[in-house]
């Protein structure tokens, strides 16, 4: 089963963002496990607790304690998440700041539909 986690502390962008990929579910006959998180704190407690792995993440960068980018920084410093696919997505102009964590791609909040069904398609790709 392909894992996808949205982290944003706005639970209507993590609702667009489930919708956009249920949309790409029913078009391709694919089923993702998606799980939402409100804080950098929370997915990292649940990582901890559950040594859970994801093989997509979407994060926001501004959130209220921990951003995107220290979350993400935790994230690859971590054995079984090194390798995740991780997605910023944002409202920021300076891209540039994420370049260290290496994320797949950086898009502007709150992403289309056709955005995010490429990066489906392109970890969908790697996967298999």
């Amino acid at each position: 089963m392909f894992t996808i986690g949205i982290c944003d502390d706005r639970p209507l962008c993590r609702k667009l963002l489930e919708a956009f990929i249920h949309l790409y579910e029913n078009e391709k006959g694919v089923l993702f496990d998606i799980h939402q998180f409100g804080s950098g704190e929370e997915l990292l407690e649940e990582l901890k607790k559950h040594v859970m792995v994801f093989d997509l993440l979407f994060l926001d960068n501004s959130m209220k304690k921990l951003t995107g980018l220290e979350t993400a920084k935790q994230i690859r410093q971590s054995d079984s998440m090194s390798a995740c696919n991780i997605v910023f997505v944002t409202s920021e102009d300076n891209h540039e700041q994420f370049r260290q964590v290496q994320p797949l791609q950086v898009i502007y909040k709150p992403g289309t539909l056709e955005c995010i069904g490429a990066i489906l398609d392109k970890v969908l790709v790697e996967k298999t």
